[in-house]
């Protein structure tokens, strides 16, 4: 017999699995001039952030990127070829990582310098953390949850 802590967790573990493979289906995306942008992707971005700046787009296979400055803050956002936002990428300074995160990094990565973090918002309403590591030629990816929870770790080298 299932118990509702277990209907939850599933229900947990289901959108996470529809965010890394979104995730990893951005990761290879191709240039494209703003004109190959369906103006449904761009009234989205707009209505979405009305003061975006320097746009410059990527597509690959119907979903759209997009990297832009807002109030001199770099961000990148996603869209279906619909226009449905799908996430958003901002970066954030070191310092407003939840506490649990940086004490996961000083305790299971402090051999790694900090290189880049952002704060990742997504269509269901859920706010992670990217964060970039390095340690030499060793790269480390890993995306958390706000509590510290490691979903995803990706580590490659830079040789």
């Amino acid at each position: 017999m299932h118990t509702e802590s277990h209907f939850i967790f599933t229900a947990y573990l289901n959108k996470m699995v529809k965010v890394f493979l979104a995730i990893i289906f951005f990761s290879t995306f191709s240039a494209c001039g703003e004109k190959h942008v369906p103006d449904e992707v761009k009234n989205s971005l707009f209505k979405k952030e009305p003061l975006a700046q320097d746009m410059r787009w990527e597509s690959n296979k119907g979903l759209f990127k997009v990297y832009y400055t807002l109030n001199k803050i770099k961000k990148t956002s996603y869209f279906d070829e619909k226009g449905n936002w799908v996430e958003t990428e901002t970066e954030i300074a070191n310092e407003k990582l939840p506490q649990a995160i940086i004490n996961v990094l000083n305790y299971q990565y402090f051999e790694y310098q900090l290189e880049d973090v952002e704060l990742i918002e997504t269509f269901d309403k859920q706010v992670l953390y990217e964060v970039d590591l390095r340690n030499g030629d060793k790269k480390c990816d890993i995306l958390f949850d706000g509590s510290g929870k490691m979903l995803r770790k990706k580590l490659r080298y830079t040789n």
